[in-house]
């Protein structure tokens, strides 16, 4: 799930001395750029989080690129200037800005001995690891995460923090060195979470003393990651270079490369991102969404060297996905074509593209019951002008469109629980309505309330129920009424059924919220209740 705002530039400062840069200081320009840029805008420069910066994608002149640095951008994740703890000397911005306008995109490896060469073992014998939780809470499901971007998307900031999902206090903090992206789970045994970071590295996490006991870097920049339905492999997508790897989940030991690419809809053979990675109950596989080349991929684990069944002519770049709560089907968006299409993993073809709005977009996945009926929620992300928007709701055995609802904003991540009568929707972008959620009725499937979450210019992403369905979590981004008594970035959280505001809790740069209980679902809105 990559996060819809975007910046120009995004990094930390270093003091340095002052002089022009020329041609002869683009080995410290790469340096700079890869220490403090390259986390939001990818490690060869070919954009991310953040967009492009190189000489081919670049409009900017030096001397914009220049005012860029210092300037920041506002409602973007860019800071500014006066927001530094440091100052960047006039060299090191113009080493930058000549960097970014003179030369062209780079071009990186990463591979199996790369992986293998950076696996990190911070607690080598397990055993010593408590054999309960280490601070107060009822049950492990309660466990709530919150990914901690930090201001500059590296650094101590930089860190996923947890909260008791029923008390709303903070039990402790993993620091991850570069913004945490996003988290999953062990299927089989509680403890163990892993998350991956805007750096490339996969973190192995004892959800019982909150400690990183393994780490590697699966590529230099991506956020895909799955866990296989027995537990017993990882799956990492990287953006730089175009590859996925299959790891050992107990050691994070690479098994298997593989080179992402095919060819796309309109027969160019293309290099792929992996937009989505997904493990299934339905069988042992990974499913992958090979975004420029509209492929889906289906890595069967079970057999010799892992082989790869290809399905193509999917979509035009594909991203986001979510499983039928059977694990069977996967739904994948594809973002030019304007379809959702559904996949059998069981008979490794195309099943349907249906119509998905403008620009959708899936999240997480969402599924509800209403009226008899399982029902999947689509959402519609937005980044090019889009009208109007809108959520697509589609029945989830026959793939048909049951309704189609008008909503105040383009749409990142649904939010569901069998607990709540609404489906919440994040409004997201830079526009006036993006600091509100909304909330759909599953009943009659109209919006019925909405809510501002964040200030004047603020942003609200990622709602997520606690395990029971009682509480929502929300992360709210820093707005443009700070004179106005604006408390900053905060995770927002609200009673579910009453919808009044619970509390709010200062998290600089909040992102994706994890609620434990994924480990028990295939998709958000039908899990069982928690004890």
């Amino acid at each position: 799930m990559k996060p819809v705002i975007v910046s120009v530039l995004c990094m930390t400062i270093l003091p340095g001395a002052g002089s022009v840069a020329s041609v002869t200081d683009f080995d410290e320009a790469e340096r700079l750029f890869s220490e403090h840029c390259a986390v939001c805008h990818g490690a060869d420069r070919g954009g991310y989080i953040g967009p492009a910066l190189n000489s081919d994608e670049t409009k900017l002149t030096e001397e914009q690129v220049r005012a860029k640095i210092i300037g920041g951008g506002v409602t973007t994740l860019m800071p500014q200037h006066p927001a530094w703890p440091g100052k960047l000397s006039t060299r090191n911005r113009n080493l930058l800005a000549a960097l970014i306008t003179n030369r062209p995109k780079r071009t990186l490896s990463w591979g199996l001995n790369d992986i293998r060469d950076s696996l990190e073992v911070f607690v080598a014998d397990e055993t010593v690891l408590p054999g309960k939780p280490a601070y107060p809470i009822e049950n492990i499901d309660d466990l709530m995460a919150v990914m901690g971007r930090g201001r500059f998307a590296a650094g101590d900031a930089a860190r996923v923090v947890f909260f008791n999902g029923r008390t709303h206090k903070k039990i402790g903090e993993v620091p991850t060195g570069f913004a945490p992206h996003l988290m999953d789970f062990h299927p089989g045994q509680e403890r163990w979470a892993y998350v991956r970071d805007d750096g490339g590295y996969i973190h192995k996490i004892d959800l019982y003393s909150l400690k990183v006991v393994r780490k590697v870097r699966a590529g230099l920049s991506g956020t895909s990651l799955a866990v296989s339905r027995d537990g017993r492999y990882l799956a990492a997508g990287s953006f730089v270079p175009n590859t996925a790897v299959i790891l050992d989940a107990a050691t994070l030991e690479p098994l298997k490369l593989l080179e992402l690419r095919g060819r796309d809809p309109d027969g160019r053979m293309v290099e792929a991102d992996s937009g989505m990675i997904t493990g299934t109950p339905y069988a042992d596989v990974f499913v992958i969404a090979l975004e420029q080349a509209g492929q889906m991929w289906i890595v069967e684990l079970d057999k010799p060297d892992m082989p790869v069944s290809t399905i193509t002519d999917v979509g035009r770049h594909l991203h986001d996905a979510f499983l039928s709560p059977d694990g069977r089907y996967v739904v994948v968006s594809s973002y030019d074509d304007n379809i959702n299409a559904v996949i059998d993993v069981a008979e490794k073809r195309i099943v349907k593209k249906m119509p998905a709005g403008c620009q959708p977009h899936l999240g997480s996945g969402a599924v509800v019951r209403s009226h008899g009926r399982l029902l999947g929620i689509g959402t519609n992300i937005g980044t090019r002008p889009c009208e109007p928007h809108e959520v697509t709701v589609f029945d989830m055995n026959t793939f048909e469109i049951v309704r189609r609802i008008p909503v105040i904003g383009p749409t990142e991540s649904p939010a569901a629980h069998p607990g709540s009568p609404y489906i919440v929707v994040d409004i997201v972008g830079t526009g006036p309505d993006a600091n509100k959620i909304q909330f759909i009725d599953r009943e009659t499937l109209e919006v019925t309330r909405t809510l501002t979450v964040a200030g004047t210019l603020g942003h609200a992403h990622f709602p997520e129920f606690t395990a029971r369905g009682d509480y929502l979590y929300v992360s709210a981004g820093v707005g443009g009424d700070r004179i106005a008594g604006y408390d900053g970035d905060r995770l927002v959280i609200y009673d579910a059924r009453t919808l009044e505001k619970v509390k709010t809790v200062s998290i600089e740069v909040p992102a994706g919220v994890f609620s434990r209980i994924r480990a028990r679902t295939v998709v958000l809105g039908l899990e069982s209740r928690a004890p």
